[in-house]
Order: structure tokens, then sequence, then C-alpha cells
């Protein structure tokens, strides 16, 4: 049975509740909101760099179903890790369920960086969080992520990506899609398709960047990964047959999960970046996860968010060492595993498999610094809400 206790109450129907997930025994926070409310995506942090205050994305109360495409009327908000002190600071913002406005925190905490798709404005914008103005900021192409020490911008289209320092406000462009095109081994699967470069990601080390090159289709026949050294300035491609690659923290190998072609089997995979060697880094189970990452600090810990089959629709750790994997999170709370499909099931996705759901539910669970927190999503109660569980035992 679930155990639920209010600790603090709000406006509009807020509370933050303490949870116990009576199947793993962790304890849980959970921000409890009438509205839908996101965070960005499992490799940016929510937490301000002295991870006092929490950044997010609240839909409008009259926004009911959510669908993975398309944006909805909200805006974007802050508030104390303990729920108090909640702030709207923009108003009147389309959002994505995935990432809200692509919200993130400036290397001060002083600002929140985001990414306005109003049609009258569309820029890359910054809200002061003291007083709440905002400003657009001129930048050549889109920005959406920040360096691990936020002094620096990765930015991009489906045609290049490049850099864009903060403080000088200078745009580099690090790659064109005409070079990816001309450094693939899979030329003949884009060569009818089209296809386009996405997600930049920096290292944890901040001397690399992984950027990803996949063709332009729903589900995609190639998705793959070629890393910038930004001491070479060189560009090297690195692996595919892949999705959501996510870096080591020591930046010297990249995560990302991969389907077995015949069997469907679906595990845990990294390669290296300086020799390109891949290896199965998790592979006792067929794992149907869909945003892993490594424990900022123990990398023989890795999280992913798991849609069926016997870790349910939760979360779940994997142990390297030992090749084991744990629930971590249920949910809903205190459901049982899935049943894995036969062969009559249509895999799709890039091989997840992805049983109807009763509501749309992709935790995307996302450490802070030490690894004693994890943040996720659930719309288990028919309303998508940020929880947070506790990890410090790890």
């Amino acid at each position: 049975m679930l155990v639920g206790l209010p600790q603090a109450h709000g406006q509009d129907g807020f509370s933050v509740q303490s949870l116990i997930d009576p199947i793993t025994g962790r304890s849980i926070t959970r921000y409890q909101s009438p509205h839908h409310e996101t965070h960005h995506y499992y490799f940016v942090s929510p937490w301000s760099p002295d991870e006092k205050q929490l950044a997010f994305f609240r839909f409008n109360k009259d926004v009911e179903k959510l669908s993975a495409i398309g944006r909805y009327p909200g805006s974007l908000w802050v508030m104390n890790v303990d729920g108090s002190g909640r702030r709207r600071l923009v108003d009147d913002l389309p959002g994505h369920h995935h990432v809200g406005v692509n919200q993130f925190w400036g290397p001060k905490g002083d600002y929140l960086y985001y990414y306005d798709t109003t049609p009258s404005r569309r820029c890359m914008a910054r809200v002061s969080v003291a007083s709440g103005d905002a400003e657009c900021i001129d930048t050549p192409v889109p920005c959406t992520r920040a360096s691990p020490d936020l002094k620096t911008l990765s930015c991009g289209t489906a045609d290049e990506q490049g850099i864009f320092d903060i403080e000088t406000k200078q745009y580099k462009r690090l790659v064109t899609l005409e070079r990816a095109i001309a450094l693939t081994p899979n030329k003949e699967l884009v060569s009818n398709l089209g296809s386009a470069l996405q997600n930049t990601r920096f290292s944890p080390t901040g001397d690399k960047v992984i950027i990803v090159h996949r063709a332009k289709e729903t589900y995609p026949r190639l998705v793959e990964m070629f890393v910038y050294d930004f001491k070479k300035e060189q560009l090297t491609w690195l692996t595919h047959d892949l999705h959501h690659p996510s870096w080591r923290p020591d930046g010297k190998a990249v995560l990302f999960v991969r389907r077995h072609s015949r069997t469907n089997v679906q595990w845990l995979w990294e390669v290296n970046v300086e020799t390109k060697e891949e290896r199965p880094l998790f592979d006792a189970h067929h794992v149907p996860a869909g945003h892993p990452s490594y424990h900022p600090l123990k990398q023989h810990l890795v999280v992913t968010d798991c849609y069926g089959g016997d870790f349910g629709n939760g979360l779940a750790l994997a142990n390297t060492k030992t090749n084991t994997m744990e629930q971590l999170v249920t949910i809903p709370l205190g459901s049982k595993p899935e049943v894995y499909p036969d062969e009559r099931f249509p895999f799709r996705n890039w091989g997840l498999w992805m049983p109807p759901r009763k509501y749309l539910n992709e935790p995307r669970p996302v450490w802070n610094k030490d690894g004693t927190k994890l943040l996720f999503s659930s719309q288990e109660s028919g309303r998508m809400n940020l929880y947070v569980v506790d990890t410090s035992d790890l």
C-alpha cells in the first residue's frame, strides 16, 4: 500500500508529499500539482548550481492531455527543493512534454536560459531568477545545452552544430551536415532519405562533445554518433545503431542502448571515445531502457527508466560489476512487472518494447551532483508531476 503524508501545501492545489515505494522501500518526495509539470532531459540538471532550487516547466491547467509531438501553453517556474517559494518566471510559453522550453541554469544560478519558440520572438533567451526580467540573446542558431562549467552553450540546427560563448557572445560553428555525411560509413542509409544533426552533448570534462547524426524518419534506420575534440579541432565518427547516448563521468566513454537485430534483445552498451572499442556494459537481462545514465561518482552504477518487462514501467539500477539489476522505483508505485511480449508483438522505436499504457510516462531520471538524489517524472496520477527519490545509500 502506498504511504503518503502531505508535508507542505501551496496555492493552486500544490503540495509536497513524502512517499514510500511499497516494493523497494525507497523514500520519495512528490511535488504534487494539478498541472502537468516537467523537467528538461535526463542529462540536464534541474537543480541550481547550489542545489537549493529546482527549475521546471508548468503547463496551463486546461492542458489535459500531452502527446510526444507538438507544444502546449505554459510557463517557466522555479521552487526551493522543499517545495516552498514556487514562482513563475516567464509566462505564455509553448512547452514540450519532454523538455519544457529546454531550460537550464546559468553559471551562478542567477539566470535561467531557455528557448522561446513563440512565433513573434523565437529566440534563445534568459531570465533573471531574482527579478523575472527576460531578454532574448542574439545567437545565429538555437542553443539548448550548457557546458559543465556553464560558460558555453551548444547550439545548432539540422545542418550545423556549434558553440556560443556566453561572456564574449561569440558563436563558433563546429560541424556541418556535409562534413558528417562525408565521414560516415553509412552513406547508403541516408542517400535517399536525407539526414540531420542533433543533440550536441558536452563531455563531463568539457573537452569534447558528441553529436548525433540520424536519418530523417520517424523511426530512423540510421542513428550514429560523432565526437568533436576541442583541443584537436577534429570530428571523428564513433559508432552507430543506438539511441539515448550518455557520457561516462570521466569523459572517456559513452553509454547507449542497442538492440540485437536478430533477437530483439536490448542491452546497455559502452564505446570508448579514443579507441572506438565497444562492449556490452550490461547484458544479464533484456532491458527495455529509455534514458540510461551513470551515477555521477560511481560509474559501475547505471540508472534507467524502463518500459515494461521485469522492471515494470519504473526505474531500474544496473550494477555493471556484478552484472545485476534491481528495481529502484516502481511506476505506478507498487505495481508489478509486465509480461514480456511474444514473437507476435511488434517491436518499434529502436527496439523498445513499449506496451500500451494508460498515461504517457517517460520518467527521464536525472542525478544531482553527488548522486544522492534522483529526479524523475511520472504521470501515474493522471498529471505529470516531479518526484525525487533518495539514493544516498548507494
